[in-house]
């Protein structure tokens, strides 16, 4: 087992022991050769049955992600000669590791070897202490042949997780500690999990003693560059122990022997950039600070693709995961993990047009790489060291890797390669869209009716042609002849029905798809959008709640989904959402102006004033008359001018400070032409005793309502505004001039002046056309009232 040879431990092991198969399915064999040697249920029988469970699953992975070849079939181990009975078993495999109506991909290779592994471990149960580690690998490989993540595997490596951290007591081994902290990152990252996957890899580097940082260094990248300019370089180093050292294997802590095998690794070879950045000091071209342990440049890589899937897809993001993937080359010490750098390398290649070439190039050299034989080509690794630290690598299999470099070929323009590579994999909704990108929709469709004719009870051929067609017929045929357990066709049937606005089908198909295949996110949020749209709250509350709980970072989700607690007369509720997606949007004013909505209404004035802030920054200097919702601004004053209690019971009073900056820092710094707030600001003022800054703010209110009604003299609706103003404004000289400051004089001593000035200025202005308006006749007796007093 150590030394690679998988094949030899199978054909060794008391399963095969002159077994031959024929029994229903490969399950019940697997059973009934359990009952024949239940006699023998010795230590050694059961380990050697683990054994054979671990070397099947491995010589699977050999064949379908790693290479190199292996020349024993299942069949041959079954002692099954007749191609139709090897082709029965194949196509019973293909049903039976089906999940949740997902199929596995039909070309996969010996899929007895993985059916085999799988069923031997579930029967070990907990006789071993690693059972449910290596179950929970073999789980996550049959996750890997599927089309989409399932939920119901998701849950089954959920499980094993917890039981093989419990069983196999993690806190006494730190080698299998950080494997098993990485990998159940990387099946975190699988189905999407992020945030999960992120802390379980810093859960990983702080079990291994592995150190890293992002930072810079001055260098150059092209050969004519005349100037240094700071280049993102990793400075990582491993933690140098004796438990360590048994993770990294022989090649820890120092450089790879120029003798180890290593793949194929092809040079730029470009007039322009240079191979690798040229440091401007020895000490900057040497941050890597020696060499790595294995465990930690998997872990590396992992940090790298996290990078990938929690940023935006642009230039910035390929520019912060190169550093990454260069630290891991320098000095790959295993043939897998340097297979997986080269990957990342070639991915991120493939969006510059002078390292394009080397992408596909590099890309096509993995594909090759599998197929190679260790017994008749030099430097190729063995079994043993492509397996060593796979399944702590999240490598594609190898028709997904032959379908990214057929996807690359498209991106170039190359599509007759790619469509060869498509139609020799069978992978038949990519043929069909390489036809389409020809302009050729006939041959596509010839080619799915073909398909159709060789196999006419194929839901998923039936599916492909209601896409070409977008035929509903044909979606429900495909429905029907799955036995109402094709997901998809329902899927595609939803999505038509949203389309054409009939939101209750659209909800029962969606209901249907998803009661199979629940890790849908897009799915559950087309169908809680149709509820919201017909007013089914129900439907709507229990889809926006299974998109956040699938990805908790779905601002649109938390929006909709407090939208409709809002409806529902749910507020606290809608405030929680509001405040989350208000986290994750926070530059979109309207998230933040419907959670300042909710928060007045829920009494959480605090978290108002905040979002107010935001809005006010968001659509000042665009909408200004816009940007400030009075009577939201109104309310808030007034909670703490009437000491209001907020929802936990605390006076209004404390927020006095915060209203203050609010008011003179975020608003009026901004916005100072809407008599509306210098009004509510000259409240305030009055309130805190400022008796100056309040008449002064009710000055600023009347001559923005003369700026806003410029045109007082000839509309009468704008006089009678700026009469009422006006009025308002007297009143407020009347009031407040007479008043003392602290230093004893009065606020205004010739308010009687003043308030006379504005009546007689305002009136001069319309003498001539409204004088005979009711707001006129109000100003002059007003007038006639300070004159006689």
């Amino acid at each position: 087992m150590l030394e690679g040879r998988y094949v030899d431990v199978l054909r060794q092991s008391p399963l095969f022991d002159d077994a031959a198969y024929a029994s229903a399915s490969l399950d019940d064999w697997v059973q009934h050769r359990f009952d024949a040697i239940a006699d023998k249920d010795t230590n050694n029988t059961q380990y050697s049955l683990f054994l054979t469970a671990v070397a099947a699953l491995n010589v699977f992975v050999q064949i379908n992600w790693t290479g190199p070849l292996v020349d024993q079939t299942i069949f041959g181990l079954l002692n099954i000669d007749d191609e139709d009975q090897q082709r029965s078993l194949h196509q019973q495999l293909l049903s039976d590791l089906s999940v949740d109506s997902e199929p596995v991909y039909h070309l996969v290779e010996q899929l007895g070897y993985l059916a085999i592994a799988l069923s031997v471990l579930k029967r070990l149960g907990s006789s071993l202490l690693t059972v449910d580690f290596w179950a929970r690998r073999a789980t996550f490989i049959q996750q890997q042949l599927l089309d989409e993540c399932t939920g119901t595997l998701q849950d089954r490596l959920e499980e094993l997780t917890k039981t093989s951290a419990q069983r196999m007591q993690l806190d006494q081994d730190r080698s299998l500690r950080v494997r098993h902290e990485l990998e159940t990152a990387l099946i975190y990252s699988y189905f999407g999990q992020d945030k999960d996957a992120f802390d379980k890899m810093k859960q990983a580097q702080q079990s291994s003693g592995f150190q890293w940082s992002l930072t810079g260094a001055l260098g150059k990248r092209t050969k004519f560059q005349t100037f240094d300019v700071t280049q993102l370089v990793i400075l990582a180093e491993s933690e140098q122990s004796t438990d360590n050292k048994e993770m990294a294997g022989s090649a820890a802590g120092n450089d790879t022997s120029e003798e180890a095998p290593r793949p194929e690794t092809l040079d730029l070879n470009d007039d322009t950039l240079l191979e690798k950045i040229a440091f401007t000091s020895e000490k900057d071209a040497d941050k890597r600070q020696g060499n790595l342990q294995v465990i930690d440049q998997c872990l590396l890589l992992a940090f790298c693709m996290n990078v990938k899937n929690t940023n935006p897809d642009h230039g910035l993001t390929i520019e912060e995961m190169v550093p990454y993937v260069t630290r891991v080359l320098e000095n790959a010490n295993n043939w897998m993990v340097h297979t997986m750098g080269l990957l990342l390398r070639s991915r991120l290649e493939a969006h510059k047009s002078r390292t394009v070439e080397r992408s596909a190039l590099q890309l096509q050299a993995l594909v090759d790489q599998i197929k190679l034989d260790e017994h008749k080509e030099d430097g190729v690794a063995g079994a043993s060291d492509r397996l060593s630290h796979f399944y702590d690598l999240l490598l594609p299999s190898k028709w997904e890797m032959e379908r990214e470099l057929a996807r690359r070929f498209v991106s170039l323009g190359v599509l007759r390669s790619a469509l060869e590579i498509f139609e020799r994999l069978e992978m038949w909704e990519d043929v069909v869209s390489c036809y389409q990108l020809l302009e050729q929709a006939a041959k596509a469709k010839q080619v799915v009716q073909n398909l159709l004719n060789d196999d006419p009870n194929s839901p998923k051929l039936w599916c492909i042609m209601g896409d070409l067609d977008g035929d509903p017929v044909l979606w429900q045929k495909s429905w029907d002849l799955s036995g109402q357990r094709y997901a998809r066709a329902m899927r595609s049937l939803g999505a038509y029905y949203f389309k054409k606005d009939d939101h209750n089908k659209c909800i029962e198909c969606y209901d249907k798809a998803l009661s199979i295949n629940p890790l849908f996110e897009g799915s559950w949020y087309v169908m809680g959008c149709a509820a919201m749209l017909v007013e089914r709250w129900d439907v709507g509350v229990r889809a926006f709640q299974r998109v956040v709980n699938l990805d908790n970072e779905q601002a649109e989700a938390w929006n909709n989904l407090a939208s409709i607690y809002s409806r529902t007369d749910r507020k606290m509720e809608a405030f929680l959402a509001l405040k989350q997606a208000s986290k994750l949007k926070f530059d979109n004013w309207k998230i933040w102006n419907n959670l300042l909505l909710i928060a007045v209404d829920v009494g959480q004035f605090a978290d108002a004033m905040w979002a107010m802030q935001r809005v006010v920054d968001l659509r000042w200097d665009k909408v200004r008359d816009q940007a400030v919702d009075l009577q939201v601004l109104q309310m808030i004053v007034e909670s703490v001018i009437q000491n209001w209690p907020d929802v936990h019971n605390q006076d209004g009073r404390r927020l006095s400070r915060q209203v203050q900056r609010l008011l003179e820092d975020v608003i009026l710094s901004r916005i100072t032409n809407s008599p509306n707030i210098w009004r509510i600001t000259s409240k305030f003022y009055i309130w805190q005793q400022r008796t100056v800054d309040a008449l002064d703010a009710y000055q600023k209110a009347y001559r923005a309502a003369l700026h806003a009604n410029a045109d007082l003299e000839t509309d009468l609706d704008s006089f009678n505004n700026v009469a009422d103003w006006a009025l308002e404004t007297v009143d407020m000289y009347e009031s407040l001039g007479p008043k003392e400051r602290p230093d004893g004089t009065p606020v205004c001593s010739d308010w009687k002046y003043q308030s006379k000035q504005l009546l007689k200025s305002l009136m001069g202005k319309v003498r001539d056309v409204f004088d005979d308006s009711p707001s006129y006749e109000r100003l002059h007796e007003r007038l006639e009232d300070l004159k006689a007093n």
